[in-house]
């Protein structure tokens, strides 16, 4: 394999030989105010072999890749967790930060071709026993640089590292997070990488809300609502997308979409729920395709949700899709809604089943998208006072689009149904404009009502 290979040292090798440089070090020591919140503290620095180090398996920064990795060897769950001395696990990890060292964000270059021309410009920051907890990126930088170019990075041979002193994990986490949480950090972390760490320090109880809010300089608030976008994240992943875990899928323009979610499904539950999420995650899979930022659709996801529903089952005939015998012969096979679909539980199982059909999904979309922009449309003419005028214009080209000459002859009667129901409710819209034209006020009267 191409690349550098990694040499991993036993755990008491490298503890000895740290030990015996710390005593001595050649670099003197660093103050630092990392380790202890708002403490200054003097670590001796020194220098170690290249191969010497080892990655930390629970940098926050790799976990979404690690779970990928996971996934596509079919490996155990803890291979990386388990796997902090392991050659294997060590390669693995190795390979994952070569890909973030080349990685890059807004105006940041990526870290290894800062390093190429700079070479090394502060200590990485490693424990007792040369777990690398500030630099992992820099180290896979070096050590590919000079693996690929020795005679131009000679003193890559060697890198300099900061000890520190003896520490539990939950301290280490601790550190991680303070250097995360500055402003000159070269490259944040993703959103998913953060909340699972939340997430993970609360289920090992090793911290409350309130002293992870503190630590990251937010409220507990911030921190319940990027719980429950991460939870909305990996619903997506699992029931819809079949790819639990694969946290790639979300990382990119997924923290603000799953967080406003948040807030525009509050207080829904059961089937209206379950169609929204639904509704939710085609606008998610289609972002691009939308013409605008998905961010502009929230509220047809919030507020605006059970209309969508309503009008997008209309467009797909769902009743007839749930029950293909009654299109044949029932004279209520299209039965016109009135904007009750939204109110009844029952009324949104076929509209689910729908959804939950792959092959239907395109077809979906395209109706979907039609009716909230419809609605998005609405609503910004109403500012204007011409809601009205775009209602009558988008039912005009709904009706242009009819082509009765691939019209099954089952469905005939119900389509003539469809367009009495038409004929009336135009003909009572123009006898009412009639009325309102000529000012009889009976007819906002009844329009108010």
């Amino acid at each position: 394999m191409a690349g550098y290979q990694v040499n991993t040292s036993p755990q008491h090798q490298r503890k000895d030989t740290i030990a015996a440089l710390a005593a001595k070090p050649v670099c003197g020591e660093q103050p630092t105010y990392d380790v202890y919140e708002g403490q200054r503290t003097m670590l001796p620095v020194i220098r170690l072999p290249l191969d010497l180090p080892v990655y930390r398996m629970a940098n926050a920064r790799t976990q979404t890749a690690q779970l990928a990795f996971i996934a596509e060897k079919k490996l155990q769950a803890d291979f990386f967790e388990a796997g902090q001395d392991n050659e294997e696990a060590q390669q693995a990890q190795h390979n994952i930060l070569k890909g973030y060292a080349h990685a890059t964000a807004g105006s940041i270059k990526p870290i290894i071709d800062e390093l190429d021309r700079t070479k090394q410009t502060e200590p990485i920051m490693i424990t007792p026993s040369g777990v690398v907890v500030n630099g992992n990126r820099r180290l896979a930088a070096m050590r590919e640089l000079y693996w690929d170019r020795k005679s131009e990075f000679p003193t890559f041979a060697e890198v300099e590292c900061m000890v520190l002193p003896p520490l539990t994990e939950d301290q280490i986490d601790d550190i991680e997070t303070r250097l995360q949480e500055r402003p000159e950090t070269k490259l944040p972390y993703s959103w998913i990488n953060e909340t699972l760490k939340i997430r993970r320090q609360l289920q090992q109880k090793t911290k409350k809300e309130s002293d992870i809010a503190d630590i990251r300089r937010k409220t507990v608030g911030d921190i319940r609502k990027s719980l429950s976008a991460l939870n909305y994240a990996e619903i997506y992943l699992r029931d819809w997308c079949g790819s639990p875990n694969d946290y790639r899928l979300v990382e990119k323009g997924g923290e603000q979409f799953f967080s406003d979610l948040v807030t525009r499904l509050k207080g829904k539950d059961g089937p209206l729920l379950e169609a929204n999420l639904r509704m939710a995650w085609l606008l998610f899979d289609n972002r691009d395709s939308l013409g605008t930022r998905i961010y502009n659709f929230n509220k047809v996801l919030g507020e605006k949700a059970e209309q969508v529903l309503a009008q997008l089952a209309e467009r797909l005939d769902v009743e007839d899709q749930a029950d293909p015998e009654e299109s044949s012969g029932s004279d209520d096979s299209l039965e016109i809604d009135l904007g009750d679909v939204g109110n009844s539980d029952a009324a949104y199982a076929p509209l689910i089943e729908i959804f939950d059909t792959p092959d239907a999904r395109d077809e979906v979309f395209d109706e979907l998208r039609a009716v909230c922009q419809t609605i998005l449309d609405t609503g910004q003419a109403s500012k204007l006072g011409k809601a009205a005028l775009r209602a009558a214009q988008d039912a005009n080209t709904r009706l242009t689009e009819i082509d009765l000459t691939t019209a099954d002859p089952a469905t005939h009667a119900g389509i003539e149904k469809q367009l009495d129901e038409v004929v009336h409710r135009a003909t009572a819209l123009r006898t009412k404009l009639h009325q309102i034209k000529s000012g009889d006020s009976s007819a906002t009267e009844d329009e108010s009502e």
